[in-house]
C-alpha cells in the first residue's frame, strides 16, 4: 500500500486587494490552479494593513482605484516605505495616474480584463525584478557599511569620531548639523557632541549652549554633564513641517537648532550600545523635505558600525582612565613617601591629580593635625606655568583682631562639619555654599575660584582629615569626578596613614633615646627598692599597703615629711607593678619656672610660643605604658592644676600650641610634704584635683616616729660610704650610736645620711665618730606680735589674697572665697580702704 503524498510546497504567496469581490476571486482561483498560495482577499487599504500585519506576501497585487478613503496610490506608497513587492491592477490608466503611479516604483502593470498567462508572467517578472533588486540594494549596503566602518573604526578621540560620523554620513545623505549623545546613567555621565557644516563643506565643533538657547538655566547647565538637556534623543524618526513645529515648542534644543542653524528638518535615529546607555543621533538640514524614508533607512543600516565604533571608544576611554587612575595611585603614594617635609606633600599630591582632574587649587585640610604640626592645613596653588608650589594661608588670610580670629575658627568648624561627607560645589549651588561661610568665600575672592569638591579622608575607621580640590571655571566637575575623588581618597588615607606611622615610629625612637637618657640620669642619682630598710611597725604597715596597692593601676598620694625617703616608696610602687618593664618618670614640681611647668609636663609644638624652635615631647607622653612621679606636688600653680585633673579624668592631655588631645596610658604617684587638706581649705589647692590624687594615700612616718630604724640605716650609709670613699669603716662608735638615737632628726633619713657622710669624710679611723655633736634646734620663743592700724592690717591681708587670686574677687579660688566673707562686702571695703 502506498502513502499519499504530501501536497507541492507553493510557489509563493500572494495578497490581492481588489474591492470587485468577482474580479478578485477570479484572480484568486487562477492562481491557486498554477499552485500560488492566496494570503487573503482586501477590498480596502485599512484590511490591507490587518493581513499584512504578520508574514508579508511575495507579492501583492493592488487595484489602483480601490475605493474607500484610502487610493491604491495611498497603500502603495505605504508598502514602497517598507520595502514589500506590489503590481498595480488598472484599467483606463491615463498619463497622470501613470506618473502618480510610477513615484510608488511597482513591479509592474496588469491591466483588466486579464488572461491568465499576462497574470502568471507579471508575478514571475515582479518576483524576479524583487530578487535581483533586493540584492543590489544589499550589496550597496554592504559596500557602504565598509567603508563607514574602515573610517570610524580605529578612531578613538571623541572629537575625531564624530568628524569622520559626520563626513561619512553627509556623503549619503545631505545635512547640516549633527548631534550626538551618550549617557550613562550606571555612571551619572552624559556627553554630547555637535557638529555643523560651515559654507566651505566642513564640519565645525559647536558649544552646547549654542544648542540651549541664551536663556538656558544655570540649573540646566550644572546637570548637562549627567543627563541629556531634553527628550528629543527618546523620539525617534523624521520630524518635519508641523511635526517639527510641535517638537520645536516642546524641545529646548530643536527650537535652539531652527533659530541659531536654519533647521528645517530633524532625523533622529537610536543607537544601541552594548553597555547600559542611552544613545541617539539626531541630523538636521534646513530642507523641509530632507530625509525622506529611503535616506533615513540608508542611515539606520550604518547604526550598529556606529554604535560598535562608539562601544570601542567608550572601552579605550574607560581603559585610559584606569591607566591614569592607577598612575595618579602610585604618584600620591610617593607624595607621602616617609620622611618627606609636610610642606612638600600638598604640591606633589597637587601634582599626581593634575592629570585626571582640573584643579587650580589642592587643600589638604586636617592633614597637619594627624601629623601633630601647627599649621592652618597644607594648600598648593597652580603657577602660570603648570606647576604647583605652596600656598601659605598668610597670603589669603588676614585676621587683625581676636573677633575676625574668632568668626575664622568658627567658620572652619562649620566646613569642616561639612567636609566629613562627598560634597560638589558647582554652579549656583556652589556660590551659595561659598557666600555662607567665610573661609571658602574668601579663598573663592582672592584665587577666582568657582567651582570645588572635597571628600574626607578615612584613617583607622574614622574621617581625620579631608582634600579639597578647586578650579576658577564654573562647571569643572561633576558626579563622575567626586567618585574619582573619592577612589584616590582611598590610596591617599592609605599613604597619610603609612606616613603617620612612620611619624609615631619616628617619636617612640625619639622617645626611647630620651628615656635612655633620663635613666642614666636616674641610675647615677637613685637607690634601688631593696634599700627601703624599716623593721618597725610603722614601716611594716606602710609596706603591707604598698604591697596592696602597686599591683594595681591606682592612683597614689605619698605624704611625709621633708627627707622620709617618699621618692623610695614611689619607686617601690612602680617596680611592683605591671609597669616595672618602662621607666619611671620624675618630675619635681618646685624645681621647675612656672612659665615652664606646662611645657614640660604635657609638652608643646613647634612654634607654638618664642623659643620653640621644635616638637618636643611631655613627661606624660615621655611616661606614656609607665608611671610618672610628681614630686612636691603641693607647688603645683592653680592654673596648671586644672589641666593635671583633665589628665587624671579622661586620660589625655594637649601639647602647649596643640590643637588636638593625645590619649596617654600614665599611672600617677604623687608626693608631697604639706597637708593638702589645709592647702585646699587656704584655696591654694583645687579640692576636685585632691580628691583625685587621694585615691590611695600611703603615709611616710619620720624617722623620729621609727627609732628602732636609726642603727639599721646608719649602719647601711656607713657601708656605701665606705665603698664610695674607700676607706675601712667598720662600725660606729658607742657615743656616737647614743646621739643618733637620742637626736629628734627633724631632717629625717635625708638628715641622717648627709651626717654620716660628713663624719665618714672625716673620719680617719675604722670606727666612725661624729664630727661634732648633735645638738637639737633650740626653740625660738614667739615674738609678740605687733598692733598696727585695723586699716592698715585689712588692707595688707586683702592684698594679700588678690595676689593670691591673681587679681579675681569673685568666682572659685577669688579673694572672697580666700578671705571667706562675700563679694560685695570684699569689693565695698576695697572701695573703703583704697585697693584697686
Amino acid at each position: 500500500m502506498s502513502l499519499p503524498s504530501s501536497p507541492a510546497e507553493p510557489l509563493a504567496t500572494v495578497l490581492i486587494v481588489e474591492d470587485e469581490f468577482i474580479v478578485a476571486d477570479d484572480l484568486r482561483r487562477r492562481l491557486t490552479r498554477a499552485g500560488y498560495a492566496v494570503l487573503g482577499l482586501a477590498a480596502t487599504a485599512a484590511e490591507a494593513r490587518q493581513l499584512l500585519a504578520g508574514a508579508p506576501p511575495a507579492v501583492v497585487l493592488v487595484d489602483i482605484f480601490l475605493k474607500g478613503p484610502e487610493s491604491g496610490l495611498d497603500l502603495a506608497g505605504w508598502l514602497h516605505e517598507r520595502q514589500i513587492p506590489f503590481v498595480f491592477l488598472s484599467a483606463n490608466l491615463n498619463d497622470e495616474v501613470l506618473a502618480a503611479a510610477q513615484v510608488t516604483q511597482p513591479l509592474g502593470f496588469l491591466n483588466k480584463p486579464f488572461r491568465e498567462k499576462d497574470v502568471l508572467a507579471a508575478l514571475e517578472l515582479a518576483r524576479y525584478r524583487h530578487a535581483h533588486g533586493e540584492e543590489a540594494r544589499l550589496r550597496q549596503q554592504r559596500e557602504m557599511q565598509v567603508a563607514v566602518n574602515d573610517a570610524i573604526a580605529r578612531l578613538h578621540n571623541r572629537d575625531e569620531l564624530c568628524q569622520a560620523i559626520a563626513t561619512q554620513l553627509d556623503r549619503l545623505v545631505p545635512f547640516t548639523l549633527l548631534s550626538l549623545r551618550i549617557g550613562l546613567p550606571e555612571e551619572q555621565t552624559f556627553y554630547w557632541a555637535a557638529l555643523h557644516k560651515n559654507a566651505t563643506g566642513v564640519f565645525e565643533k559647536v558649544a552646547p549652549l549654542r544648542l540651549l538657547g541664551p536663556d538656558a538655566p544655570d540649573a540646566l547647565l550644572q546637570r548637562l554633564t549627567e543627563q541629556p538637556p531634553d527628550e528629543v534623543g527618546e523620539q525617534t524618526g523624521t520630524f518635519t513641517g508641523a511635526a517639527f513645529d510641535e517638537l520645536c515648542r516642546t524641545q529646548r534644543t530643536a527650537h535652539a537648532a531652527r533659530e541659531a542653524f536654519g533647521a528645517r528638518a530633524l532625523a533622529v535615529f537610536p543607537v544601541l550600545l552594548k553597555r547600559h546607555s542611552f544613545a541617539s543621533l539626531q541630523l538636521a538640514s534646513p530642507d523641509p523635505a530632507a530625509f525622506a524614508p529611503e535616506q533615513y533607512a540608508t542611515v539606520a543600516l550604518l547604526l550598529p558600525q556606529l554604535a560598535l565604533a562608539l562601544d570601542n571608544l567608550l572601552v579605550c576611554e574607560e581603559i585610559e582612565t584606569r591607566r591614569r587612575q592607577k598612575v595618579a595611585e602610585l604618584a600620591l603614594v610617593s607624595a607621602f613617601r616617609n620622611g618627606r617635609e609636610l610642606e612638600a606633600i600638598a604640591p606633589a599630591v597637587a601634582q599626581a591629580l593634575q592629570p585626571v582632574l582640573p584643579l587650580d587649587l589642592l587643600t589638604l585640610h586636617g592633614v597637619d593635625r594627624v601629623l601633630a604640626t601647627v599649621q592652618d592645613g597644607i594648600h598648593a596653588s597652580r603657577q602660570p606655568d603648570g606647576s604647583f608650589r605652596l600656598l601659605p594661608a598668610a597670603e589669603v588670610v588676614h585676621l587683625p583682631d581676636a573677633a575676625a580670629r574668632l568668626a575664622w575658627q568658627q567658620a572652619m568648624l562649620e566646613l569642616e562639619a561639612q567636609m566629613q561627607q562627598p560634597t560638589l560645589n558647582v554652579g549656583e549651588a556652589g556660590e551659595t555654599r561659598r557666600a555662607h561661610n567665610l573661609v571658602a568665600r574668601r579663598y573663592g575672592e582672592r584665587l577666582g575660584l568657582r567651582s570645588s569638591m572635597y571628600v574626607p579622608l578615612t584613617v583607622q575607621g574614622r574621617p581625620v582629615a579631608a582634600v579639597v580640590v578647586a578650579s576658577r571655571a564654573p562647571y569643572a566637575y561633576t558626579a563622575r569626578d567626586l567618585r574619582l575623588l573619592q577612589e584616590l581618597s582611598r590610596p591617599l588615607a592609605l599613604a597619610l596613614e603609612n606616613l603617620l606611622a612612620f611619624e609615631r615610629i619616628k617619636t617612640l625612637g625619639q622617645q626611647l633615646a630620651l628615656e635612655n637618657t633620663y635613666l642614666a640620669e636616674e641610675i647615677r642619682t637613685t637607690y634601688n627598692i631593696g634599700e627601703i630598710i624599716g623593721t618597725g611597725p610603722a614601716m611594716q604597715a606602710l609596706f603591707s599597703s604598698l604591697g596592696l596597692v602597686a599591683g594595681t593601676d591606682a592612683t597614689v598620694l605619698i605624704t611625709g615629711e621633708t627627707g622620709t625617703g617618699k621618692e623610695l616608696v614611689a619607686r617601690a610602687v612602680h617596680e611592683l607593678s605591671a609597669r616595672a618593664s618602662r621607666t619611671m618618670i620624675k618630675v619635681n614640681c618646685a624645681a621647675l619656672p612656672p612659665h615652664l611647668i606646662e611645657s614640660e609636663l604635657f609638652g608643646h609644638e613647634k612654634g607654638s610660643f618664642t623659643g620653640a624652635t621644635d616638637k618636643r615631647l611631655g613627661k606624660f607622653e615621655l611616661a606614656d605604658g609607665s608611671t610618672i612621679f610628681l614630686d612636691e606636688i603641693g607647688e603645683l600653680p592653680l592654673e596648671l592644676q586644672a589641666k593635671l585633673l583633665r589628665a587624671l579624668q579622661e586620660r589625655e592631655i594637649e601639647r602647649v600650641g596643640g590643637r588636638r588631645p593625645i590619649a596617654v596610658d600614665v599611672r600617677i604617684v604623687a608626693a608631697t610634704n604639706r597637708d593638702l587638706k589645709q592647702e585646699v581649705a587656704a584655696g591654694r589647692f583645687r579640692s576636685d584635683l585632691y580628691y583625685r590624687l587621694n585615691v590611695f594615700p600611703l603615709a611616710v612616718p619620720p624617722l623620729r616616729a621609727r627609732p628602732e630604724d636609726i642603727l639599721p640605716l646608719a649602719t647601711h650609709f656607713l657601708h656605701r660610704f665606705a665603698k664610695k670613699l674607700g676607706k675601712p669603716l667598720t662600725s660606729l662608735a658607742a657615743d656616737t650610736a647614743q646621739q643618733l638615737l637620742a637626736y629628734p632628726w627633724p631632717g629625717n633619713v635625708r638628715e641622717l645620711e648627709h651626717v654620716l657622710e660628713r663624719a665618714a669624710i672625716m673620719a680617719r679611723s675604722p670606727t666612725l665618730s661624729l664630727a661634732e655633736a648633735l645638738a637639737p634646734a633650740a626653740t625660738p620663743t614667739p615674738a609678740a606680735p605687733s598692733v598696727r592700724p585695723f586699716a592698715d592690717a585689712a588692707r595688707e591681708v586683702i592684698v594679700a589674697a588678690l595676689d593670691q587670686a591673681a587679681g579675681r574677687v569673685r568666682g572659685v579660688g577669688g579673694a572672697a572665697e580666700l578671705l571667706g566673707i562675700k563679694p560685695t562686702t570684699l569689693e565695698a571695703r576695697m572701695k573703703k580702704l583704697g585697693v584697686r
